[in-house]
């Protein structure tokens, strides 16, 4: 903030219209320029294809001009020998000696033949005329001696530029040799410049010294070239053009590579024009840029000053709001000047927005005071049920402790759940099970009214404290409390559902003062009255703990025992999803008990008993002899078995596993055994080596809720596993939690990298799903996949897919 408090030395300011003025010269400076620079660009990209034309023009025209230039000694070859005299036994030499003698002067003064030359059939050369011509090519020789047969033509400059051409002639009815004219090529060359306009020169380049033997207007040409570098111009042809300015004239010039052997044409052409048109494209340009931001900035200083003055005004009216001077700031807006435009702009926002923001300030001191009231309540009672929350009911629970110690009075405790309430949830979801907690929780404050506190703790767990009450009068409140929750019946499609509580009772002081202590007495008393069947309470006695302990193992034994004698334990089947495919040909085997009554059993309430009194052997061996069975009547499904945590110790389970296989012939691939993180972990040697042996006749194994443990990664790598299942506490909110998202995505991609399949539990609704897809899970088993059910022969339809 110190940035906006006073100072005796002013922070430097500049105008809001200056700013906007700077920025608007910089961007159309930006802009103008790049204008300016593609228009350039543009003229002089039109101007460098403009000059390719012209180059591949005059280089067609040259070469056009040389030909023309061979087409004529071609034919004076033809006419020379029929200009000497008829005697018929003169040797052709000396017929074209004195042909060339009498009429050499005509043939240089009409065509510019400069040298005649007879070549014998043996490749000697004989200077016919003028007797100090230079010598004849010794490679056209060889061109004629190769083709004799064939008028050879060539380009030399050694050491001036003629055009030599070599035609065969016959003499008497026979080959007799070959006559060779030589010609000056300065009529090429003068005549290409009349043609186009441009210079030519000749190049041979001889022990790195540059020579120019023919060349149109020497004077001015020959130095021009003498002072541009010309190795610039590359002969390969990336760079075949060079740019020279010579007082104000501009030319390029170009590099004709292989006119000759050893022989380069250089053409000049004169550019000054079109150079100075490409300058004035870009003045003109830069002009119109500069006239565009010179108008622009004016109108921007127009417009901006009655804006700033607006917004002077603003400034000076906005301290009031931090003076809670809303009703004056409000009047002070109302003197603002509109502006003289009659279209609104965003200042009459902004000083709309300021007059709204002033009425809405008036209201936020009532509104903070009602959300700190809010908060407040918050931090003390449960959003859901509009009860106390854990948090408060312990420090009104210490409070009456306290009071009762003091005063030397009893009070009670009540703590409670409801029965069932878990079927509400998973039979008609979440929403029903919160409107019957919220039910619930109304009839519970309309008996207790201002006589205690009442909390609720989480899920479906309450608790009552009584401030006065021994345990007559808790005893009796209890069975009020069971009458009010059996009275809240709820109704959801057809389906009705009524719930009953498992009350714990404790007294204080009689129980002790701690309030910790005196929370887990009355869970502990709950659960004893839970295990009396629902709707019960019970009175807690520190003296029976045991006793109660001892007395529900005997019974549970017992009904095990009864359940194993008379085939009361059953298989459900849930079937688990391949997301690949949609196809669920896997099942997972869950246990059940069917009471006395027919009611199920789920395997929380026994196998805790079974596994301290050992029953748990039998009944491992009760779900494989079943499971097995299953498999062979099912041939359409595989299964997953539970085995539990003394199952890995259990010599007699591999020998039996074998006689099982043999004696229903199942495919040992279809069997898949679910062992938890606990089993595996406890005795690491033993069961790996147990894994092992099971393995080796075919079966696979998956570790069960993978993730609620302590195993380790380390762990995937010992234990023969083809498959982890990631426990339904990552799954069941992953939906809303991104931190559950990154462990199921880590877990996935550690199984895949390691070879083993994934499968997620507790998928209870599509988007559960879709996220799970997404990750790259394998398989997937919940409620929203299909619930457990018993096994029907004729909707099993499945097809073969991979084992997990």
């Amino acid at each position: 903030m110190a940035r906006f408090a006073s100072s005796n030395s002013p922070a430097l300011y500049l105008s809001l219209r200056w700013k906007a003025l700077i920025v608007l010269s910089l961007v159309l400076v930006l802009v103008n320029a790049s204008l300016a620079f593609l228009a350039y660009r543009q003229a002089a990209e039109q101007f460098k294809q403009q000059q390719i034309e012209v180059r591949d023009r005059q280089v067609r025209q040259l070469y056009a001009l040389l030909d023309d230039g061979y087409r004529q000694m071609s034919r004076l070859a033809n006419i020379v020998p029929l200009l000497g005299s008829d005697q018929s036994d003169q040797a052709i030499n000396e017929r074209l000696h004195q042909a060339l003698d009498h009429n050499g002067f005509m043939l240089d003064l009409e065509w510019d033949i400069r040298s005649a030359y007879w070549i014998q059939p043996k490749g000697q050369s004989i200077l016919l005329w003028p007797d100090h011509a230079q010598g004849l090519p010794a490679e056209l020789i060889e061109r004629l001696q190769r083709w004799p047969e064939q008028t050879a033509t060539m380009l030399a400059c050694a050491p001036d530029c003629y055009q030599y051409l070599a035609a065969p002639l016959l003499w008497q009815g026979h080959s007799a040799g070959a006559l060779a004219l030589g010609r000056s090529v300065a009529d090429v060359l003068l005549a290409f410049h009349a043609l186009t306009g441009a210079d030519v020169a000749i190049m041979v380049e001889q022990a790195n010294l540059t020579q120019f033997p023919a060349i149109t207007h020497p004077e001015q040409i020959e130095a021009l070239l003498h002072d541009a570098d010309l190795r610039q111009l590359d002969t390969g042809g990336s760079t075949n053009t060079l740019l020279i300015q010579r007082d104000k004239d501009w030319f390029e010039i170009s590099r004709l590579p292989a006119l000759a052997p050893e022989v380069d044409a250089l053409l000049i052409n004169p550019i000054t024009a079109q150079q100075q048109a490409i300058a004035k494209v870009t003045r003109d340009s830069i002009l119109i840029g500069f006239l565009g931001l010179v108008l622009s900035e004016s109108l921007l200083l127009l417009v901006m000053q009655t804006l700033v003055k607006r917004l002077r005004r603003l400034a000076d009216v906005l301290p009031l709001l931090a003076e809670d001077r809303f009703t004056d700031l409000r009047n002070r807006l109302l003197t603002l000047d509109a502006s003289w435009f009659p279209l609104r702009d965003e200042m009459d926002q902004m000083i709309d927005t300021v007059g709204t923001l002033s009425e809405r300030m008036e209201h936020i001191q009532r509104d903070r005071e009602e959300a700190r009231s809010e908060l407040v309540w918050l931090a003390d009672h449960d959003p859901l049920t509009r009860l106390l929350n854990r948090r408060r009911f312990n420090h009104d629970l210490t409070r009456l402790v306290n009071q009762s110690v003091h005063k030397k009075l009893s009070g009670a405790l009540l703590f409670f759940d409801l029965d069932q309430f878990k079927d509400v949830n998973d039979i008609s979801g979440h929403p029903v099970g919160d409107l019957l907690l919220q039910q619930v929780a109304e009839q519970l404050e309309a008996l207790l009214g201002t006589g205690g506190s009442l909390g609720r703790f989480g899920g479906d767990e309450f608790a009552l404290a009584l401030p006065q009450a021994g345990s007559e009068q808790a005893i009796a409140i209890a069975e009020q409390v069971q009458m009010c929750i059996q009275s809240v019946v709820i109704r959801n499609h057809g389906v009705r559902h009524q719930v009953s509580a498992s009350i714990g009772i404790v007294l204080f002081p009689e129980h002790g003062v701690d309030t910790q202590q005196l929370l887990s007495d009355a869970d502990l008393a709950m659960y004893q009255a839970k295990e009396r069947g629902r709707g019960r309470w019970y009175l807690f006695s520190p003296e029976d703990q045991g006793r109660e302990q001892a007395n529900a193992r005997v019974l549970w034994s017992e009904r095990i025992t009864e359940a194993l004698i008379e085939d009361r334990f059953e298989l459900h089947f849930q079937p688990i999803m391949e997301l690949a495919t949609g196809s669920m040909q896997r099942r997972e085997a869950l246990l059940r008990m069917s009471d006395v009554q027919g009611q199920l059993v789920y395997p929380n309430h026994f196998i805790p008993v079974a596994e301290k009194t050992g029953q748990i052997h039998a009944i491992d061996h009760w779900v494989l002899a079943r499971s097995i069975l299953v498999l062979q009547m099912h041939p359409g499904i595989d299964l997953s078995v539970n085995l539990s945590a003394n199952a890995m110790e259990d010599p007699s389970l591999l020998p039996d596993l074998k006689d099982l296989l043999a004696q229903y012939d199942v495919d040992p691939t279809r069997l898949t055994f679910e062992i938890t993180e606990t089993v595996a972990v406890n005795s690491l040697q033993n069961t790996t080596r147990m894994m092992r042996d099971i393995q080796k006749l075919g079966c696979r194994f998956a570790l069960d809720d993978f993730g609620s443990g302590f195993a380790s990664y380390a762990y995937l790598r010992q234990l023969p596993m083809s498959a982890i299942k990631i426990d339904g506490a990552f799954i069941r909110n992953i939906a809303h939690n991104r931190e559950d998202q990154i462990f199921v995505r880590a877990v996935t991609d550690i199984a895949h990298g390691m070879g083993k399949r994934v499968v997620a539990e507790f998928v209870e609704n599509e988007e559960i799903l879709s996220i799970l897809r997404e990750i790259g899970v394998d398989y997937a088993q919940g409620y929203h996949i299909g619930r457990p059910v018993k096994l029907q022969t004729d909707s099993i339809q499945c097809v073969k897919t991979k084992p997990i």
